[in-house]
């Protein structure tokens, strides 16, 4: 009997449930605020040890960056960020494609 069970050809592989980009994003960011914590001095503020709360916040930001980019990749941000923050000049001309619209459509006639 052959199996026809449907391959799952998605177009981002995934290790441990994370796409590559959140794996490494996730990696980089933890390991990273491991490192700045064990080589920064401590700097007090009153009875506080800020680089704590710098650490985990630098900490956080690679589990941030993995539920913004649950259910698109980075590329669709950057997209979108490029649409609103990016600059364009929109210049009026003839539709590229003049294909688009039906000039010749039949129209349903309604009678009462």
């Amino acid at each position: 009997m052959d199996d026809i069970t449907p391959l799952n050809l998605e177009d981002s592989p995934k290790l441990f449930g994370l796409r590559y980009d959140q794996l490494f994003t996730l990696l980089g960011t933890v390991l990273g605020a491991m490192q700045l914590y064990t080589y920064l001095n401590p700097i007090m503020f009153g009875t506080h040890d800020l680089r704590v709360y710098l650490c985990i916040f630098i900490g956080l930001i690679g589990p941030a960056y993995c539920l913004l980019t649950l259910n698109h990749s980075t590329n669709y941000w950057e997209t979108l960020l490029n649409f609103y923050v990016g600059n364009r000049i929109f210049v009026p001309g003839p539709d590229p494609n003049p294909q688009r619209f039906l000039l010749e459509e039949p129209l349903p006639d309604f009678t009462e």
